[in-house]
C-alpha cells in the first residue's frame, strides 16, 4: 500500500551516536562525525546533542554546510516541585530563546519531578517513579500552559515528550494531562519505543491524541531485551545500556501501522529517528543509514 505524506520531513536524533544521559556511550563521536554521517544518510533535521556548540552562528553555520536544520532540542522541567518550579521554568524560557535563535518551531518538554532518573533531588532508579498528587498535578499542569503561552509569545510550540521512567508514561497519564492543559498550548511528542516499553497499545495512543501530536519520535524495541528488562525491573538508564533501544526496522514495533494512522490523520511535521544505542556494530552511521532506507520505504518521504 502506498502512503501519501505531505509537509513531513525525516531527521535524526545525535543520541544515536553520542548519548547525552551518559557520557561514557558514544562520546568518541564528534560533533562534526554526527552531522556529516547524518546528512550522508538522508536525514534533513536534527535534534541538539551535548557536542554540539551553543553558539548559533556557528552551528547554524555548521548544519548549513550539510543541508540540516535544527529541530528541536529536550527541556527538562520541574513543574510539578513547587521549590524548584521557578528556576526550572526561567531555564526553559532561556532553552526556548535559544531554539528560537535556530529557526526551530518546537521545544521539548519532559517533566523530572519524582522520576526515576532525572529528579536532582533524588535518583530514584531503584525506587522508580514517584507519581504526582492532586496538588503536584495542579502545579505541573499549570506550569506547561505558563510555558506554552512562553512559546507562544516566541512563535513557537511546546511538544511534551511522554517518556518511561517519568510521571507521564502511560495512555491514561496522558490522558489526564490534555484534559488539565490547554489543547492551543500543550501538544504531544510521540515516542513508540517509550510507548512500547510502558505497555500502551501505540496505535490506540497515535488515534486517540492524533490532533494534538505534533512531533514524532521514531525509536524501535528489542523484544528479547524488553522481557529481561522487564524480568528484573531495571530502570531506563540501564536498559539502554544492555541495548533495549534500536532503530525503525530492527525490532518489533508494527511500523506500518503507525505511518498508516499518522497518514490517516494528514499528520504534518517532523519525524526523528531516536535509539539510544551502544552496539558499536554495526555502527552509529549503518544504523541511521538502515533506519533511513526503511522509512522511506514505508512513507514515501
Amino acid at each position: 500500500m502506498e502512503r501519501r505524506f505531505y509537509n513531513v520531513k525525516i531527521g535524526a536524533h545525535p543520541i544515536n551516536w553520542c548519548n547525552d544521559d551518559m557520557d561514557f556511550l558514544g562520546d568518541e563521536y564528534t560533533f562534526e562525525q554526527i552531522i556529516d554521517e547524518a546528512a550522508a544518510a538522508g536525514y534533513a533535521g536534527i535534534e541538539l546533542g551535548r557536542k554540539f556548540p551553543r553558539d548559533p552562528k556557528i552551528l547554524r553555520r555548521e548544519l548549513g554546510k550539510r543541508d540540516l536544520v535544527l529541530t528541536s532540542g529536550w527541556c527538562d522541567t520541574m513543574f510539578a516541585c513547587a521549590e524548584l518550579r521557578d528556576e526550572y521554568f526561567h531555564a526553559f524560557q532561556e532553552k526556548a530563546r535559544f531554539f528560537q535563535e535556530m529557526g526551530c518551531r518546537y521545544i521539548i518538554a519532559a517533566e523530572g519531578t519524582n522520576s526515576s532518573c532525572w529528579d536532582p533531588r533524588e535518583y530514584r532508579a531503584k525506587q522508580g517513579v514517584r507519581k504526582m498528587n492532586d496538588t503536584e498535578w495542579k502545579l505541573f499542569t499549570d506550569g506547561l500552559n505558563e510555558a506554552g503561552v512562553f512559546c507562544q509569545t516566541l512563535g513557537m510550540e511546546l511538544v511534551y515528550h511522554v517518556h518511561t521512567g517519568t510521571v507521564i508514561e502511560t495512555l491514561e497519564e496522558t490522558l489526564k494531562m490534555c484534559d488539565m492543559t490547554d489543547s492551543n498550548l500543550v501538544f504531544i511528542l510521540a515516542d513508540t519505543g517509550h510507548l512500547k516499553v510502558c505497555g500502551v497499545n501505540i496505535p490506540q495512543f497515535f488515534e486517540t491524541f492524533a490532533n494534538r501530536i505534533r512531533y514524532v519520535h521514531l525509536k524501535d524495541v528489542r523484544p528479547l531485551v524488553l522481557k529481561i528488562v522487564r524480568q528484573f525491573n531495571m530502570d531506563f538508564n540501564s536498559a539502554v545500556q544492555v541495548g533495549l533501544f534500536t532503530v525503525p526496522g530492527d525490532g518489533c514495533i508494527d511500523y506500518p501501522a503507525v505511518f498508516d494512522i499518522l497518514e490517516k490523520n494528514h499528520y504534518q511535521g517532523w519525524m526523528m529517528v531516536e535509539a539510544e544505542q551502544y552496539i558499536k556494530t554495526p555502527n552509529a552511521y549503518e544504523f541511521a543509514e538502515m533506519a533511513r532506507g526503511y522509512i522511506r520505504k514505508l512513507t514515501g518521504v
